[in-house]
């Protein structure tokens, strides 16, 4: 109960760790809630671990491998592992894909994963997909839906192919209808914001009256322009409106209850 009030203080839980068995397994999982894998060798390192055990008290898993130079395809086995081993811990609340190629897929993994997606939707309520790439978009909104629990999601810089390179990976998932709270995205511009807004709320088949708040990020990343919509039943004329806004909004300083310059 006492080390329950230190879950903020990193410092001080490694002290207790360090301090007593009985200290270790509860500081531990305060420690290691949030898990970042982001570089190959990471990504090697991290595997066997989490085969064993060793980080069964992850909440939060950021899943990627931003490093240009590497075959991001190749490590795809790896990718599988640590997602299967998650599914069977059931702990993960927030599942972030950064830089994922699920258009790399081989047909031997493809059911494989679909199966693990499956498992792991039945926990995760927070879904971030940043720089992601897909066969097509409706490989990327199947992936989407697999994850009825969710409700927050994040899209920012993804792509898809304009044609399906074959069967697509997460094709037979099931369709769920989505009450997700908070919807953030991301674009270069307008136009393709409000297509984007668009195609998730009907595709993704979104309940848009659960929606309370709606941002997106217009611009690139060094000159963004942040827009807060107020969410009715008509999210994407209020969106479109915003969007068109000379001045926009920047920044979040106000409850989304109603419109925000």
């Amino acid at each position: 109960m006492i080390l329950q009030y230190l879950v903020d203080d990193k410092a001080t839980l490694r002290a207790c760790s360090q301090t007593a068995h009985d200290f270790r397994h509860v500081s531990l999982s305060f420690l290691g809630r949030h898990l970042r894998i982001d570089a190959a060798d990471r990504l090697k390192e991290c595997t066997p671990l989490i085969t064993k055990g060793a980080f069964q008290h992850v909440r939060s898993l950021d899943l990627g491998v931003n490093n240009e130079r590497v075959i991001l395809e190749a490590y795809w086995d790896a990718y599988l592992v640590i997602l299967k081993t998650f599914a069977q811990y059931r702990t993960l609340n927030r599942l972030w894909f950064s830089e994922i190629p699920f258009h790399f897929v081989e047909h031997s993994q493809k059911k494989s994963l679909r199966d693990t997606i499956v498992a792991l939707g039945s926990t995760v309520t927070e879904l971030g997909l940043y720089g992601c790439h897909f066969s097509s978009y409706e490989e990327m909104i199947s992936l989407i839906r697999s994850f009825p629990l969710c409700g927050f999601l994040f899209i920012r810089d993804c792509v898809t192919g304009e044609k399906d390179t074959g069967e697509n990976a997460l094709a037979r998932l099931p369709k769920h209808q989505l009450s997700i709270k908070d919807l953030q995205l991301s674009s270069s511009s307008s136009n393709g914001l409000l297509i984007d807004v668009s195609n998730l709320i009907e595709d993704a088949a979104l309940d848009v009256k659960s929606l309370t708040s709606l941002v997106c990020d217009v611009g690139n990343s060094e000159k963004t322009r942040r827009v807060a919509v107020a969410v009715s039943d008509s999210p994407m004329e209020q969106c479109q409106m915003a969007c068109t806004e000379s001045g926009g909004y920047q920044g979040m300083h106000k409850p989304l209850s109603c419109w925000l310059y």
